[in-house]
């Protein structure tokens, strides 16, 4: 029998012995019990729950560039391999799994800048949200600017040239007219920005004004910040004087870094992940796409180092 004067005691011994024992678990988050509205979290990586609009923000960059190349809209790119390469991945793995991957990417990354101290500071993250907002009414300004002078309207143009909030397009028209501005932006050009716009644009209608510009951009441009933080850091580094194994290529650094952090890494669907997605598949695409490019630039490292040695 537990005497009555210790027994007050009793209730917070008991207490700390429950939250001890608990805290000795696995820690596991349950991504399931994670939902924002519209907006559920489909998978868990370590401790951070990839949510819907993560994946579809990936998945929607792939359609839309799968639709623009069936309808010969993907700009010339230096490097004819690169798109036959990217088509026979798509067919491959799939653009749900590989939406996948992209968000796993950066949720293990966006962990790693987290835990080394790389965080983007809410100013930092505010200046960017401004500039985006910026670069999309420029977009809106050029093409408005462009369908103004086709149809000759000058007192227009010269007035939305005068409004526009954009110090580089006042700069641009100060010495072009408005026959030269149709001359410069070929109808290809054209298409290409009111395509980015209706990409932006399908982003508002689906999140809402309000819940895109504070929420969603917010979230996305501070864990582009913070991998690009992490990048720089391991770019530096690697080039740390002459010994270090990445030298010479910095970059195969970062690769290397990436492949450490693929390794092991523990995923969990949830409830609501797409059907379609296949972890193993999203993993393993991310390794090929890594290999690759670190035989790409070993070999451009290569060719560097034959033509130094000949020059001698």
């Amino acid at each position: 029998m537990i005497p009555s004067a210790n027994r007050g005691w009793l209730l917070p011994i008991c207490l700390v012995a429950l939250i001890a024992a608990v805290w000795a678990l696995p820690y596991s988050l349950d991504c399931n019990a994670v939902a924002w509205g519209d907006d559920p979290a489909i998978a868990r990586v370590y401790s951070l729950c990839i949510l819907q609009s993560h994946y579809a923000d990936g998945l929607y960059i792939i359609e839309t560039a799968l639709e623009r190349n069936e309808q010969g809209l993907i700009p010339y790119h230096p490097d004819p391999e690169y798109l036959r390469r990217w088509n026979h991945r798509v067919n491959l793995y799939g653009p749900d799994t590989i939406a996948m991957a992209a968000a796993i990417k950066d949720a293990i990354l966006f962990q790693g800048a987290l835990a080394d101290g790389h965080v983007p500071s809410q100013e930092e993250v505010s200046t960017r949200i401004g500039q985006d907002r910026l670069r999309r009414e420029s977009m809106n300004d050029i093409i408005r600017l462009v369908k103004l002078a086709r149809n000759q309207d000058l007192a227009g143009f010269r007035k939305l040239a005068e409004e526009t909030r954009d110090p580089d397009i006042r700069r641009a028209l100060e010495d072009r007219t408005p026959v030269e501005l149709m001359e410069d932006m070929k109808e290809n050009d054209l298409r290409q920005l009111e395509l980015m716009l209706e990409e932006g644009e399908a982003d508002l209608g689906y999140f809402g004004h309000e819940r895109y510009w504070e929420e969603i951009l917010t979230a996305k441009l501070r864990r582009e910040m913070a991998i690009l933080k992490l990048e720089e850091a391991v770019l530096e580094a690697s080039a740390d004087g002459p010994d270090g194994p990445h030298a010479e290529v910095p970059r195969l650094g970062w690769l290397a870094y990436q492949e450490r952090a693929f390794k092991g890494v523990n995923i969990e669907l949830t409830r609501a992940a797409p059907s379609t997605v296949s972890v193993e598949g999203a993993l393993a695409y991310l390794v090929e796409v890594l290999q690759e490019e670190q035989m790409d630039l070993s070999e451009e490292y290569r060719r560097r180092f034959e033509r130094r040695r000949e020059r001698r």
